[in-house]
């Protein structure tokens, strides 16, 4: 009788076995392809970007259960972290694109700089969030690099938390610029820093696109799958309003580069070149730490990394290559008017990053330079 017992117990366990096992197979091989997504419009020659933000906004009011639920938080915030994430479908092929926070740049309807080098009378690209939110940051982008964001999506302290806690299961231990992540708050303070990094902003960006394409790396395998789709789900619950992409988007996105036979060692990462510069900003009266944009190297970041011109040489800045230094970096902005800047007009404007307009070559070819660092934040950090 025990034998048969023991017969009995053994089938029910294979059998239960065999059933998750079958479940797990079920969630986790790629599913059927699903419709187009409605309202997902791709660019010219199945192009679409999405850009990717990551905001300061503090908690309002008492915390509760940090990290692990979203708490009421401010309604202004800096945009800290900006990338774009580049996807063209018939490469395939995958980029991320960093622009620094402190980045000058001119703001549709907000600013009124006399020339692309007036730089006291531009804003700092962080400011654009706090300013307009996600509508403005987007029309300053596409503005600036001529290009178009599709989507969005932007994460704050708590759902950055909540987002790496989800998908750590996943990703396992992460080592990103010789830091190994493993929790949440460890991860977001790795994404958040920038004091006390040799190349300040430049290195935060780093940090985020090496972030982004080592989660992209570990968990593709997912895409596609109904184990995938859950946490797609899950995701965009986490982030809520904070963004407009939808399931169906990703589903989709997902899709499309599965059968185009994307791999994540495709991933290319570049941050956009720039150096730290002090500008008296006339919007504030004040003297600030930015960033001035290298418009001829942007340039061909731009045609390089986000219109897929694969024959443009451009640098990807994760790297500090020399490069063409321009002459209007070597003048001093800090003075209260733009007028008494020094500020040498260049003979074209940057919308649309017109290459013709573009090709004159400016300064001398001399190595990078270590942007503008403070070893500790300044007293009024949000700015």
């Amino acid at each position: 009788m025990s034998g048969r017992r023991t017969r009995f117990a053994l089938i029910g366990a294979a059998a239960a076995l065999t059933i998750v096992a079958a479940f797990c197979l079920y969630m986790v091989l790629p599913r059927p392809r699903p419709r187009k997504a409605p309202g997902l419009v791709y660019g010219p020659a199945g192009v679409l970007n999405v850009l990717i933000i990551g905001k300061d906004a503090r908690a309002v009011g008492p915390v509760v259960n940090e990290g692990r639920q979203r708490n009421k938080r401010e309604e202004q915030s800096h945009s800290d972290i900006i990338i774009i994430c580049h996807i063209n479908f018939s490469i395939p092929a995958v980029n991320l694109v960093a622009i620094p926070r402190d980045l000058l740049v001119q703001v549709p309807g907000i600013t009124r700089a006399a020339s692309p080098t007036d730089f006291t009378n531009m804003e700092k690209i962080t400011h654009t969030y706090a300013i307009g939110g996600d509508r403005l940051l987007r029309r300053t982008i596409e503005s600036l690099l001529g290009i178009r964001i599709d989507r969005s999506i932007a994460f704050d302290f708590d759902t950055f938390r909540m987002a790496f806690d989800l998908l750590r299961p996943f990703v396992g231990v992460l080592r990103v610029g010789g830091v190994s992540l493993t929790e949440r708050s460890q991860a977001l303070q790795f994404a958040r820093r920038r004091y006390g990094l040799r190349f300040d902003d430049a290195d935060r960006c780093r940090n985020a696109v090496s972030l982004v394409r080592g989660i992209i790396a570990r968990t593709w395998w997912l895409a596609n799958t109904r184990l995938g789709d859950v946490l797609v789900r899950r995701m965009l619950a986490i982030v809520g309003s904070d963004t407009d992409l939808t399931k169906e988007d990703a589903e989709e996105i997902a899709g499309l580069l599965r059968q185009a036979g994307f791999n994540p060692a495709m991933v290319r990462t570049a941050v956009l070149v720039s150096e730290g510069a002090e500008v008296t900003l006339n919007r504030y009266h004040e003297t600030l730490s930015c960033y001035l944009p290298a418009y001829r190297e942007i340039e061909k970041q731009v045609n390089r990394f986000l219109l897929d011109k694969k024959a443009v040489q451009a640098l990807d800045f994760m790297s500090q290559q020399p490069y063409r230094v321009p002459a209007y970096f070597e003048s001093s902005y800090v003075v209260p008017m733009a007028a008494e800047s020094g500020a040498t007009a260049l003979p074209f404007d940057t919308t649309g990053m017109d290459s013709q307009r573009l090709s004159t070559s400016i300064g001398d070819t001399i190595p990078h330079r270590v942007p503008f660092a403070e070893d500790s934040p300044p007293a009024d950090s949000g700015r």
